[in-house]
């Protein structure tokens, strides 16, 4: 398959996928229970055109899983190789929360409120959490 030019027909394409339940099954395949896509591709009014699709995955509780195969097989979803992937467990407390912000994409949720039970932990971590990274920048700064 070739591949696409931009940021926005591989958001598009893989949009057109979830849309038949073809990612569904991708994401069942790796045992993926969320699929979001959050960035500038989304942006409607970006500084700068996007570059790249930034994509996050929740994988099922447990469940050992290969991210580099998820990724490879996201790139070919999407037939565009600029896809940067968070795993969302992995993922600090700010970059979960900006991949689940409002304005983020969901293309797959394994059942229904697993988005909506993501975004407010994470939304809630990352404001319980503020005051000690601005400790942290404040011990830097001296």
């Amino acid at each position: 398959m070739a591949m696409t030019s931009t940021p926005y027909d591989a958001l598009r394409r893989l949009r057109e996928l979830a849309a038949r339940g073809q990612l569904s099954t991708l994401c069942e395949r790796h045992d993926i229970t969320l699929l979001v896509v959050h960035g500038s591709a989304l942006d409607a009014e970006p500084l700068r055109p996007a570059r790249d699709l930034d994509i996050a995955f929740q994988a099922r509780h447990g469940a050992a899983y290969d991210v580099v195969a998820l990724t490879n097989d996201l790139i070919e979803a999407a037939a565009f190789e600029a896809v940067d992937v968070m795993d969302l467990r992995r993922a600090n407390s700010v970059a979960r929360a900006r991949a689940l912000a409002p304005g983020s994409l969901v293309l797959h949720e394994a059942e229904s409120g697993v988005f909506a039970r993501a975004q407010m932990a994470a939304l809630t971590t990352a404001m319980e959490t503020r005051h000690l990274r601005r400790l942290d920048l404040e011990l830097l700064a001296g």
